[in-house]
């Protein structure tokens, strides 16, 4: 879908809105402040600076990003509907997927922003030599931004209420962060192992979480380490991890657009 002229205008004033709140200032501070002590820490690993601090940023961002994205986004649209200004937004001559589009689009630009001097910041506190590896996690960390996000915009789109809303997305955050895996191993246990490792692989790609782990666990220590564990599975291919991060970007704010539409159709 393309943004018509008033599209447009609405992302750029969502980046505002949200550049001027101070709970994305604080969240962008805090993460500058933790990925900034990861880094000084690091440092004391001498020539090992990047492969010490890159997997705890890691495991930062695999907590932190999607909390931050799911709760930029749970009051995208009901925030509007309890203000009583949705009627007033979706009467400009603007579709409502895309005014839904907008939101997301604006929200998402002022998560990267945050996550893009979070990293740049930890990046720029190494020693110039060990900077590349930090930065590389830009681009897979502003993917698993970009899926909570898109999930805490449907959610959204589906809720009546703001409370509700934002209930939902601490306990999918919980759900996904944290229980998941704990899901799988119960089931290892239920078993008794008889799940296949690569079994558990597909599972846990299944998951944004686990999927952005997983890349960057081979990124950083590649695939015949992995063998070397003992973890010789097959895991996704890039193609198929591309079509899996489109599918829970696109996926939810499809069911958010059609949420939308439907509400606004009954109520209208």
């Amino acid at each position: 879908m393309i943004l018509g002229r008033v599209g447009r205008a609405l992302v750029v004033s969502e980046l505002v809105e949200r550049l001027r709140d101070r709970w994305v200032l604080i969240i962008t501070a805090l993460f500058v402040l933790l990925a900034s002590g990861i880094s000084l820490y690091g440092r004391s690993a001498a020539d090992a600076q990047s492969t010490v601090t890159a997997p705890s940023i890691v495991t930062l961002s695999t907590f932190l990003v999607p909390l931050v994205a799911l709760v930029l986004g749970h009051d995208a649209i009901v925030g509007e509907r309890e203000r009583n200004t949705l009627g007033l937004l979706l009467s400009l001559p603007v579709r409502r997927g895309e005014v839904l589009l907008a939101k997301y689009i604006g929200r998402a630009l002022a998560l990267c922003l945050a996550v893009g001097v979070g990293l740049g910041v930890a990046a720029m506190v190494l020693e110039p030599g060990h900077r590349a590896a930090l930065l590389a996690l830009i681009p897979p960390t502003l993917l698993l931004g970009a899926a909570f996000l898109s999930i805490g915009t449907a959610i959204s789109a589906l809720t009546r209420h703001r409370a509700t809303a934002a209930s939902l997305v601490v306990v999918l955050w919980f759900l996904l962060v944290f229980f998941y895996d704990l899901g799988i191993l119960a089931a290892l246990v239920a078993t008794d192992g008889a799940l296949s490792q690569d079994t558990v692989a597909w599972l846990v790609t299944l998951n944004p979480a686990g999927l952005y782990r997983t890349g960057m666990l081979v990124s950083l220590v590649g695939t015949e380490a992995l063998s070397q564990m003992g973890l010789a599975v097959a895991l996704p291919s890039t193609a198929l991890k591309a079509a899996l991060w489109a599918a829970w970007i696109i996926g939810p704010l499809l069911v958010g657009a059609a949420a939308l539409h439907r509400r606004q159709a009954v109520t209208g």
